[in-house]
């Protein structure tokens, strides 16, 4: 039986391994059922918790709007919220961890500093793996600025610049060097005949062909890069040994490349990215009752954003390690991680009933460069001046800043 505040008193510890968009929008539901001031209570009487933030970074990072930080550092800097200064994140019954997660137990988060932290629940937040530059090796703001400017700064010097995946982040990435630097040569290399893998309609794709020609970025479609000369590291990276470092301190630039194609075709760049997916956290779920749970998409899930297994049900997951939705989107992860944090909020309460998510249909937004973008939800592809009300020009950083209350108080709510 998992604690409530009607089982006992002593302190319930709640755990979110993970921040960025799900994990701290997590840490704000729980901030606001648990912790919140209630203003029409008599007394203050809150539950007796201690929740804890675990997370590599020392602060939130808007990814939706790196690919232009790359290539407008100023702008890239602004993408950073430090938890230190988010007003309610200073609460004294929250604690934040700065530490890589290395393995979850079915009653402890173990980090790579030795340090250990045990748990009455879970959240399980910690989304997926990229390699260098669109994963972050940084740990604080300060590294990150500086780490975005010597991306930057390749990219500046680059006069033709080769981007190897045709996904969105390479699709993003690519519109915004060559909107940022149109004198520069950019190449967009894709293995299959048309960009944006996942379940889009051709007519979707297409579109994308087009917005990305009218940008003036070469495309090269249905061409698989066999080699490269000098090999980035990710082209020797090992994902089945727990010792490999973790992939964003490691790069996918190469300066002065060559790049050998299926066809023989070889391409010169002064630079090279490779932008090929991701890569999911499995080896550091240790459940022995639930060795399956990790499928082909993530952690397998209860619509409640419980895992799904018996044995565990004080351990949730959401965000882009769950199996929650096929394309991992932040509002996803988002919406998940406000079901899973009421949910925990319940129990800990003692109210028996536990809220179900709905589940929404696949979409995808592109943005590529300032004034294009496209957009498909579900079955439907949405015309350009209807997107246009939902793309904004700091690419919603604000707008998340207001959803979490990065810089005011959450209200208090209540889940009677």
């Amino acid at each position: 039986m998992s604690p409530s505040v009607t089982s006992a008193s002593a302190i319930i510890r709640i755990v979110v391994a993970g921040g960025n968009y799900a994990g701290l929008n997590a840490m704000q539901h729980l901030y606001s059922s648990l912790l919140a001031v209630d203003p029409k209570a008599a007394t203050n009487q809150r539950p007796n918790v201690e929740i804890t933030l675990i997370d590599r970074r020392d602060g939130f990072i808007h990814c939706i709007g790196l690919t232009r930080g790359l290539t407008e550092p100023e702008f890239g800097a602004d993408l950073w919220v430090p938890y230190s200064t988010v007003p309610w994140l200073q609460h004294p019954s929250i604690r934040i961890v700065s530490g890589t997660v290395t393995e979850m137990t079915p009653d402890k988060v173990h980090l790579s500093n030795g340090d250990s932290y045990g748990f009455d629940y879970l959240l399980v937040a910690l989304g997926l793996s990229r390699f260098a530059p669109i994963g972050l090796r940084s740990s604080t703001k300060a590294e990150y600025v500086e780490e975005i400017a010597e991306s930057y700064a390749k990219i500046h010097a680059a006069q033709s610049v080769a981007i190897v995946g045709g996904g969105a982040v390479g699709l993003e990435l690519a519109a915004d060097i060559k909107s940022d630097f149109p004198e520069k040569q950019v190449t967009l290399i894709h293995s299959r005949s048309l960009p944006v893998p996942g379940p889009f309609k051709d007519e979707f794709r297409n579109i994308v062909v087009d917005i990305m020609q009218d940008i003036g970025v070469d495309l090269v479609l249905g061409e698989r890069v066999i080699a490269q000369t000098p090999k980035s590291g990710d082209m020797s990276y090992d994902r089945t040994l727990k010792s490999s470092p973790e992939p964003e301190l490691v790069g996918t630039m190469s300066t002065n490349a060559e790049l050998t194609l299926a066809s023989g075709r070889v391409i010169r760049a002064d630079l090279a990215i490779r932008c090929l997916g991701t890569l999911d956290k499995r080896r550091v779920l240790q459940l022995p009752l639930a060795s399956d749970v990790f499928g082909a998409d993530g952690i397998a899930v209860k619509d409640t954003m419980q895992i799904d297994s018996e044995h565990y049900s004080n351990i949730y997951a959401c965000g882009d390690i769950c199996s929650r939705a096929l394309v991992k989107l932040a509002g996803v992860g988002m919406y998940g991680a406000y079901i899973a944090a009421r949910n925990i909020s319940r129990s800990v309460l003692g109210l028996e009933k536990l809220e179900e998510g709905i589940r929404y249909p696949s979409q995808l937004m592109l943005l590529l460069g300032k004034d294009h973008f496209a957009l498909q939800l579900g079955d439907e592809i949405w015309e350009k001046e209807r997107t246009r009300e939902h793309v904004h020009k700091d690419m919603g950083l604000l707008k998340c800043v207001e959803v979490m209350s990065l810089h005011k108080e959450p209200e208090y709510v209540s889940l009677d």
